[in-house]
C-alpha cells in the first residue's frame, strides 16, 4: 500500500496510469464489498462504492486527475484495512477484484461493471408510490 499510496500522490495530471488504476480498483473494490457486507447502506461501503466507479471513469478517461489523489489514497488505505480486519469476507471476493483490475489494465473496464447508487436506493420508497 506505501507503494500506492506514493504513486497516487507523484503521478502528473493526465498521465496514462492504468496499473496504478488496476491496483486501486482491486484493493478498494474488494473494500466496498467487505463494507457492504459488514455494515450495508452505511457511509463507508457508499465512500468506496463511489471511490470505485472514480477509479473505473479515470480508466475510461486513460488519464490521472491530481485532484483525486487524497480521495483514492483515502478510499484505498480504509479499504485495505477492511481487508486485514475482515480476510473471511476478503478472500471471497478476491476473483471479483481480479476481474475489474485485469478490465482496468486492459482499457475494457465500464461504469456498468460496478453497480450505481440503486444499490443504496431504500426499497421502501418504490412500495410507498415515490419515484
Amino acid at each position: 500500500m506505501t507503494t500506492v499510496s506514493i504513486a497516487v500522490y507523484m503521478t502528473a495530471d493526465g498521465e496514462p496510469v492504468r496499473d496504478l488504476l488496476s491496483h486501486l480498483g482491486w484493493v478498494i473494490g474488494i473494500g466496498a464489498e467487505i463494507a457492504a457486507a459488514v455494515a450495508p447502506g452505511l457511509p463507508q461501503a457508499k465512500r468506496l462504492h463511489a471511490a470505485l466507479r472514480t477509479v473505473i471513469q479515470l480508466g475510461i478517461d486513460d488519464a490521472w486527475r491530481a485532484a483525486q489523489a487524497g480521495v483514492l489514497s483515502d478510499a484505498a488505505n480504509e479499504a485495505s484495512a477492511l481487508l486485514i480486519a475482515n480476510p473471511g469476507i476478503g478472500v471471497e471476493h478476491i476473483s471479483s477484484g481480479d476481474y475489474i483490475a485485469a478490465r482496468i489494465r486492459d482499457g475494457v473496464a465500464r461504469l456498468t461493471d460496478v453497480a450505481g447508487a440503486e444499490i443504496y436506493a431504500d426499497a421502501g420508497i418504490a412500495e410507498k408510490g415515490g419515484a
